[in-house]
C-alpha cells in the first residue's frame, strides 16, 4: 500500500515533527506543501493532510493544495497540531467536494506562540512531546 502525508509547518515545527516520525515508523512518502504545489497522487492507496491550525483552519497552503491536487474518491486521513482546539472543517470540505473518505482524524497539542500567547511565553511548551509521537504513529498503523 503506497501512502503519502502533504503537510505544512510553518512555525515551530510541530507538524513536521509528527509527520517525520510517522514516515519514519510507516514507510509513507512525505510533500511538503509549503514548497511543492504539484503532486500527482493518482498511485497513492492513502493520503494524509497535516497541518497546524491557523484561525481555526489548516493552514493555506493545504488547503491548496488538496484543491488542486487531490483525485477523486480517495481515502484519507487528517492530522493537526494546535495550540486552542483541533479543527479539521476546512480540508473536510474540500475532501466533501473531491468525494474522498476521511478514514480518521488525529490532533495533539503543539506549541504555539501565535497572538497573545506570545505575551505569555506560548501554550503547549514540549508539545507534541514523545507520548504526542508514539500515538500519532499508532493512529496511522491503525489506519
Amino acid at each position: 500500500m503506497r501512502k503519502v502525508i502533504i503537510y505544512a509547518s510553518v512555525h515551530h515545527g510541530n507538524t513536521k515533527k509528527l509527520v517525520e516520525r510517522i514516515a519514519a515508523e510507516w514507510d509513507a512518502d512525505l510533500i511538503d506543501a509549503v514548497q511543492v504545489s504539484k503532486a500527482d497522487l493518482s498511485g497513492y492507496d492513502l493520503i494524509g493532510f497535516a497541518s497546524g491550525i491557523y484561525y481555526s483552519k489548516y493552514h493555506k497552503k493545504i488547503l491548496k493544495f488538496a484543491e488542486d491536487n487531490l483525485p477523486e474518491g480517495k481515502k484519507i486521513f487528517l492530522i493537526c497540531t494546535y495550540g486552542g482546539s483541533a479543527n479539521y472543517k476546512s480540508i473536510e470540505e474540500i475532501a466533501a467536494r473531491k468525494h474522498a473518505s476521511v478514514i480518521g482524524k488525529f490532533g495533539c497539542k503543539g506549541y504555539d506562540t501565535f497572538g497573545p500567547f506570545k505575551l505569555i511565553g506560548g501554550v503547549a511548551k514540549g508539545h507534541p512531546d514523545e507520548q504526542d509521537l508514539a500515538n500519532a504513529v499508532e493512529f496511522v498503523k491503525k489506519l
